[in-house]
């Protein structure tokens, strides 16, 4: 199976005025398994562009972004300011499908310099933020008698130790499979000993070993916090 041949062929047939199309993700990885599917972001001149579609070509699955440059540049820079930018990943790590006028070239090496550049840094309000999470679940933990309770808090705690560690190192978060692939990329030593803790809570109910990971992450960035957090409503709230 030929995934940029696939990828060129539904982006052909079903946008042929299409002014360009990268084909990003796992498929031009190297890490693309028997259930991947292909994700393919096709820039439209207008509607009905933006959105999004599922579809398929030789029983493999073509999963479609479809995008303006004017709403490229704004779903980009939303997910930037979240930290968790699929889009840019899929552009700037991806392969150029179609280029008609040099926007495909254009936005693919705009993302791949907006990924070397970062996410934004955390303010003091979100590492607090993170830190009074951390806190929260290590008591959870310790304090678990369910051992199924535990296991679900054991999952949140991994997920939220790992995002801590790329957003305090200045990478970019993410979701799924590409938190693991992103935290084992920028911190393996730590991504391991995770891993083997949660393994610890699911297989042996022994929720120790994630705990000790978890505390050493919140002791490198300040430490515990819980009493004397505060948070106002959010900009906007109105009761």
């Amino acid at each position: 199976m030929d995934p940029v041949r696939i990828a060129r062929e539904v982006v052909e047939t079903r946008f042929p005025a299409a002014r360009a199309a990268i084909l990003g993700g796992s498929a031009v990885s190297g890490r693309r398994t028997s259930t991947s599917d292909l994700d393919v972001v096709v820039f439209l001149d207008g509607p009905p562009a933006p959105y999004r579609e599922t579809t398929e070509l030789d029983g493999v699955p073509v999963e479609l972004f479809c995008h303006t440059a004017e709403s490229y540049e704004d779903f980009a820079d939303r997910e930037t300011a979240d930290r968790r930018s699929p889009l840019l990943h899929m552009c700037g790590e991806g392969v150029v499908l179609l280029d008609r006028d040099g926007f495909g070239q254009r936005a693919w090496a705009d993302a791949r310099a907006r990924l070397r550049a970062g996410p934004p840094p955390l303010s003091a309000a979100d590492l607090e933020d993170r830190r009074y999470l951390l806190t929260d679940l290590l008591d959870d933990l310790d304090g678990a008698g369910d051992p199924d309770e535990l296991v679900f808090i054991a999952d949140r705690l991994m997920t939220a130790v790992a995002e801590l560690v790329l957003l305090a190192g200045g990478r970019w978060r993410s979701h799924g499979k590409w938190l693991l692939r992103r935290l084992r990329e920028a911190e393996p030593e730590i991504c391991r000993e995770l891993l083997l803790g949660y393994r610890q809570v699911v297989c042996a109910g022994d929720p120790a070993p994630l705990g000790r990971v978890a505390a050493a992450v919140l002791d490198g960035v300040g430490g515990r916090l819980l009493v004397g957090y505060r948070r106002g409503a959010p900009a906007g709230f109105r009761r």
